[in-house]
């Protein structure tokens, strides 16, 4: 799926551009080649190129000024001029209208081939660097592998070598907690891709902000947008995305986002023109969609074409064999490979409790057990102990703590965060809750005229 790059030649020299595109064809690029600036800002709009090799003397329309165009279009556009008139004046012209470099007929092809490559190198740099940015802003955990050993996760196991073999939509599906990411990502990292892989919690963004967060937006599209900004879709391509809690997405959406799937390409807020990408795409959800189907929240078309490999990742307490790898690697993970083995008498305990949170229980629990003691972690003891409920007065009536729940809970989701320095993604790991739960409650918590 690795993409290759695309180069627009714009110049009245129709000899000359065929002869640049054939050559630029050769190397491995896609090229194109059009005669007039018109053609060329059109060739643009349409066809997105990484990189556009400009004349500066074209009868409609100078390359200067088709230059600001499209960086008006697109303020990371890369831009070679290369002209047979050239003079001091008009390179720094070219610099400050937004070119990359500026080459002189007649040409030298090593010289033309170098500053190609190191203005794609540069984009491409730039795109990671956006990708980067965009995945430190989801405020992602630690990377995991999926583990297991009994016969389900073994299952599993090959459900992810056979999905990283097809770029086909993947739907996976599973209670809250089971992994369900964790198996997202073991399938990108099998499979022939980039490095590129980005995830977007469609109940963690608000519904009159998501359609621009996945399809990009244009320059003006809406009050805010300075400039011209491209969605996850297009961000992603080359490798993968993960729309987690799929099930949550606003019907209204759903309905554009078939037509992205299908026609694989997308159509930016205040866009005229469609954008391709190619994107392998993975949903995810904890929620029976069948049910959502039939109460009228989820599209069936929409399921269907997500679902093209569904991987259903069953609970914790139906794969109890895998507890004690489980724990092995979530410690070894916890502790920087200090401590891996829990005692058998520890693990007796984790097997046979029931692990609604499941693996993400599990987790919060050794991690609970290690800040308790770093040394000797006992988790099967805070199975077995009363949790938020009681005081440690004594067994009679009055030692009963009889706040409702919700204070109980917003005591206690304090607590841990005030442990955590604030740390938000830290205590809902803790917690056994997500990032997006936390932010909801917090919200909730400063609209009571609480202090957080």
């Amino acid at each position: 799926m690795k993409r290759k790059f695309k180069i627009l030649i714009v110049d009245d020299d129709a000899i000359f551009g065929k002869l640049i595109s054939e050559d630029l064809a050769e190397k491995g690029y896609q090229t194109r080649a059009v005669e007039t600036s018109s053609q060329g800002l059109q060739e643009y709009i349409e066809w997105h190129p990484d990189l556009v090799l400009l004349d500066q003397n074209i009868p409609d329309m100078s390359g200067i000024e088709l230059c600001k165009k499209i960086k008006d279009l697109s303020q990371d556009a890369k831009i070679i001029f290369i002209t047979a008139f050239g003079s001091c004046c008009s390179a720094v012209e070219a610099v400050k209208a937004g070119a990359y470099e500026y080459l002189l007929k007649p040409l030298d092809f090593d010289q033309l081939y170098l500053a190609v490559r190191n203005a794609l190198e540069l984009k491409d740099l730039e795109q990671k660097e956006r990708i980067r940015q965009y995945q430190s802003s989801q405020n992602r955990g630690p990377a995991e592998t999926f583990t297991g050993q009994s016969e389900l996760s073994l299952k599993i196991r090959r459900m992810i070598e056979m999905a990283a073999q097809s770029d086909a939509p993947v739907l996976i599906t599973g209670e809250t907690g089971v992994g369900k990411s964790v198996i997202a990502r073991a399938i990108h990292r099998a499979s022939d891709l980039e490095d590129n892989l980005l995830s977007i919690n469609c109940a963690a963004i608000p519904e009159s902000m998501i359609e621009a967060e996945l399809f990009g937006h244009e320059k003006g599209a809406y009050t805010g947008a300075h400039r011209r900004r491209q969605g996850v879709f297009v961000l992603a391509s080359g490798g993968t995305l993960i729309l987690d809690e799929i099930g949550e997405m606003p019907l209204g959406l759903q309905s554009k986002l078939l037509t992205v799937i299908e026609e694989r390409q997308v159509r930016p807020l205040g866009g005229s023109v469609k954008v391709p990408f190619n994107t392998r795409l993975i949903a995810i959800t904890n929620r029976d969609i069948d049910k959502r189907i039939g109460e009228g929240g989820f599209r069936r078309d929409l399921y269907y074409r997500l679902a093209v490999i569904t991987i259903h990742v069953p609970p914790l307490r139906d794969r109890t064999e895998d507890i004690p790898l489980l724990c092995r690697e979530l410690l070894a993970q916890l502790t920087g490979g200090q401590l891996e083995e829990l005692p058998p008498n520890q693990l007796d305990v984790l097997r046979n409790y029931p692990w609604p949170g499941n693996v993400r229980e599990l987790r919060n629990v050794l991690e609970r057990s290690l800040i308790l003691d770093p040394v000797d972690p006992r988790p099967a003891e805070l199975l077995q102990e009363p949790r938020l409920f009681f005081s440690d007065n004594g067994d009679d009536e009055d030692s009963i703590d009889l706040r409702s729940v919700s204070d109980l809970e917003r005591e206690h989701i304090l607590m841990v965060l005030k442990h955590f320095d604030g740390d938000k993604l830290k205590a809902a790991n803790v917690l056994g809750i997500s990032l997006s739960t936390i932010h909801r409650r917090l919200n909730r918590y400063r609209q009571q005229g609480i202090r957080v």
